[in-house]
């Protein structure tokens, strides 16, 4: 679950850096008690024997109410909710998956992956080095993601730091 928790975390950072509104250390800490409560709250809801089974507890989701998880990280440094809608998209949604973590902005829009693992065999021991993180240039999955929502439109949307 770490590298997961990790992923989608520093997403979320990165999303609030684009704005200039917070210092480095603010973003840290925010990172920092993000990744905690995540951890945390997948703790009893991780299956990486059947990825997709508690993928809507797990789903970080922004759109008429603020994620709950995120309003708490945010409240560690100072931020409110109504802070939090100037910050981050209006319509977001995170998806924290065994070996998958990836996002869609807006209702309509690209789902791209942050983070993706290969599985490993049921016999065989996870190989390390085995998942590749995408951090500067997100890689884009232009397809329907089984149990998601209706299929993306054709654009994609950016996120710069």
């Amino acid at each position: 679950m770490g590298p997961e928790v990790t992923a989608a975390a520093g997403f979320v950072s990165s999303l609030l850096r684009t704005r200039g509104f917070l210092s480095e250390q603010q973003l840290q800490i925010f990172c920092d008690c993000l990744q905690q409560a995540l951890s945390e709250h997948y703790k009893h809801h991780w299956f990486p024997e059947k990825p997709q089974k508690g993928s809507g507890y797990r789903c970080i989701r922004i759109n008429h109410e603020m994620d709950p998880i995120i309003s708490r990280a945010a409240s560690r440094i100072g931020l409110n909710s109504y802070q939090l809608y100037q910050l981050l998209p209006r319509e977001l949604t995170l998806w924290v998956d065994p070996f998958e973590v990836s996002y869609r902005i807006g209702e309509d829009g690209s789902i791209c992956v942050l983070y993706e693992a290969e599985a490993p065999a049921a016999s065989a021991a996870p190989a390390s080095g085995s998942h590749t993180a995408y951090s500067s240039a997100l890689h884009c999955k232009n397809h329907f993601l089984m149990g998601r929502t209706s299929p993306p439109k054709n654009y994609l949307m950016t996120v710069s730091s």
